[in-house]
């Protein structure tokens, strides 16, 4: 079992934001919210509904979600330790691709790689939660 949910700041906002050419990327597998500084981006309350991915403008007044938490699908690889996560849904058939590698050292850094192909997003991110122990496991 894997708990993409440690994947947060501390005050429960989403964890994860990184600007790439006109956008910024947000990740979120649990409700939460966003920044204030991106009115236009919004996460629906709750873990099981909503959006797992966003990109929005620098500005932060136009947000498209690219990926719904309630449509996902994983593939566990063991060599690295890496965990695939595609979430589907997203506005006009966005797609967000996340590649979680396991670093026990750390509970999340992450890189938005961008649009790879049309409405193809690619989410690269490091942490202890795509360990088997999970973080502060043993």
């Amino acid at each position: 079992t894997y708990d993409f949910s440690q994947m947060k700041n501390p005050d429960g906002t989403q964890r994860f934001s990184g600007p790439n050419g006109d956008y910024n990327y947000f990740f979120q597998m649990t409700s939460g919210g966003l920044p204030p500084s991106f009115p236009g981006c919004s996460f629906d309350a709750g873990s099981a509904t909503g959006n797992a991915a966003s990109q929005g403008t620098l500005d932060g007044l136009t947000c498209y979600p690219i990926g719904q938490v309630s449509q996902q699908s994983w593939v566990l690889q063991s060599n690295p330790q890496l965990i695939s996560v595609t979430f589907s849904g997203g506005a006009e058939g966005r797609v967000a691709l996340l590649d979680v590698k396991c670093d026990p050292s750390t509970t999340g850094t992450f890189t938005a790689m961008g649009e790879k192909t049309t409405l193809v997003y690619e989410l690269d991110m490091n942490s202890c939660a795509a360990c088997p122990t999970g973080c502060g496991g043993t």
